[in-house]
């Protein structure tokens, strides 16, 4: 061994003892002996001294001038070496990286031993034929859609589909070409043509080009046109009930005798004696007629992007405790219930003015008469179904019309069954209640208004608190449109007023600034 060598070599056993000592505690250092004993069992320490290159998918033939009896590879994932005879080895790339061999040469009792770095590249020639293939079938697919214009752009192990469609149905045809495994537009998901890896591989572009490594698919079409879907769904529903009681219900007493008949209230009759002289007889008709509707009217809009999920609720939550565990583990949890008009719908643009729709509207309403422990319950209507339609059109995706009648009669029997005294000793009453439901979607293309075409007026911005005249006086609690009146700066502005009668006016614009609405804010 040289100096010059067992120099470098202590040089790197210090510098990895110091790491290692790093790692661990308490830190030690490398002792004399340590060091005597490594120049004793280390002869030299081997770095690459060879660099080879090698194509994908091809390999090179090394021929030595000395028989290998070994060979390691460091990862066989990229390298192959197959060993033709003694002294022919051949490298062949499994996949681009670079990896470590080493041969060992010679004889074995005293061997020579060689390092590699051999690297794995990609093969230039079959780049050059995947874009040639892929350019003609670009010119095929341009020319069976002449409306369309793509271009087909393989890099590395993709294939980048770009350009644009003359919409979406045509873009995924296009795909369809394109893809080796076709499952629907774009992986199943409508407005994804701008981006995104689809999990299918590249069609092969020619019959004779199985050599071709297969690609994934990464489209990103563009379709012109508007994106944005206005969706109008309007819920109707009209409840009417009737009902309709005829009864009659009558007591009568002689000396000790008392008779009483209260069909109206549970068709029972009930005789009693009592202490009371005296006669007499009362008779009480019971004639009612009632009439009830109810008027549902919800017109949710919502406005969405092509091929996204939106969803509206207008109403409220109310909190649902849940016991949860057995035993002593239990433990109490509140989820909240929505109720309301809730609307959930996903648009896709598949033409310049068709959208296919998937949409589910409900629309609850609390009924306490189906409360459970103190929670109310839910009267719910509710459809889900998808459609296609073109812009404006309407459609009804659900219906109901429902007519309920219920009779009901009572008399006391014997007495009851003659029919001239039936009409007093009977109690009959006829219900019935009518439902009418129906929803209908009607789907819009939308575009954002520019500043100047938003409207100015706002909902809620006409309404003005009353001034003292139009509130003690006149009994308003709504102010006059013209009048912005604020109770909560009217003292402090109405004593600046007073103080200010002999200013010539300038005093009276500090108050305005002060008082009156400005830009942004309040007040100034």
């Amino acid at each position: 061994m040289t100096r010059r060598r067992a120099i470098t070599l202590c040089a790197v056993l210090l510098v990895s003892s110091a790491v290692a000592a790093r790692a661990q505690e308490p830190r030690r250092l490398a002792t004399p002996e340590v060091t005597n004993k490594v120049h004793a069992l280390i002869d030299e320490i081997l770095k690459p001294e060879v660099e080879l290159t090698v194509e994908l998918r091809k390999s090179k033939i090394l021929r030595l001038k000395k028989p290998v009896f070994r060979i390691a590879v460091a990862d066989p994932t990229y390298l192959e070496t197959v060993a033709f005879g003694s002294r022919d080895i051949e490298f062949i790339g499994k996949e681009t990286g670079s990896t470590s061999v080493t041969l060992w040469l010679g004889e074995e009792a005293n061997p020579e031993t060689l390092s590699l770095i051999v690297t794995v590249v990609r093969d230039k020639e079959v780049d050059e034929q995947r874009r040639l293939q892929y350019g003609e079938l670009q010119q095929m697919v341009n020319e069976m859609f002449p409306n369309s214009k793509i271009q087909l752009l393989p890099i590395a192990d993709k294939l980048i589909v770009r350009g644009q469609a003359r919409d979406e149905q045509e873009a995924s045809r296009i795909l369809a070409v394109v893809q080796k495994n076709y499952a629907g537009p774009a992986g199943g998901q409508g407005g994804q043509f701008g981006g995104g890896v689809v999990g299918t591989s590249a069609a092969e572009p020619f019959p004779d080009a199985g050599q071709i490594p297969q690609s994934t698919v990464i489209p990103m079409l563009r379709t012109p046109g508007v994106k944005q879907v206005l969706l109008k769904v309007r819920i109707a529903e009209v409840q009417r009930t009737a009902l309709r009681n005829l009864g009659a219900d009558f007591n009568f007493r002689t000396g000790d005798l008392f008779l009483s008949s209260v069909l109206a209230g549970g068709g029972n009759v009930l005789a009693s004696g009592t202490f009371a002289d005296g006669n007499f007889f009362n008779l009480t008709l019971n004639v009612l007629a009632a009439r009830g509707y109810a008027k549902i009217l919800a017109e949710p809009n919502l406005v969405v992007l092509s091929g996204q999920s939106a969803s509206f609720l207008s109403g409220g939550e109310f909190a649902v405790p849940t016991i949860v565990g057995v035993g002593g583990a239990q433990a109490a949890t509140t989820q909240f219930q929505a109720f309301g008009t809730q609307l959930q719908f996903t648009p896709q643009v598949i033409d310049h003015d068709r959208v296919r729709l998937q949409v589910t509207p409900t629309f609850s309403t609390v009924n306490n008469n189906n409360a459970v422990q103190g929670i109310p319950g839910l009267d719910t209507r509710t459809a889900s179904t998808t459609v296609e339609l073109r812009e404006g059109q309407v459609f009804a995706i659900a219906g109901l019309l429902q007519e309920q009648q219920s009779g009901q009669e009572s008399w006391i029997p014997g007495l009851g069954d003659i029919k001239l005294l039936k009409p007093l000793l009977q109690n009959k009453s006829v219900n019935r209640s009518e439902t009418e439901l129906l929803i209908v979607v009607t789907p819009e293309l939308v575009q954002p208004l520019e500043p100047e075409a938003a409207p100015q007026l706002l909902p809620g911005m006409e309404i003005t608190e009353p001034d003292d005249v139009d509130f003690y006086l006149y009994g308003n609690i709504e102010g006059r449109q013209d009048v912005h009146h604020r109770s909560t700066v009217w003292n402090a502005y109405r004593n600046r007023l007073r103080s200010c009668r002999h200013s010539h006016g300038q005093c009276f614009m500090q108050a305005d600034q002060y008082y009156i609405s400005g830009p942004v804010g309040f007040s100034n």
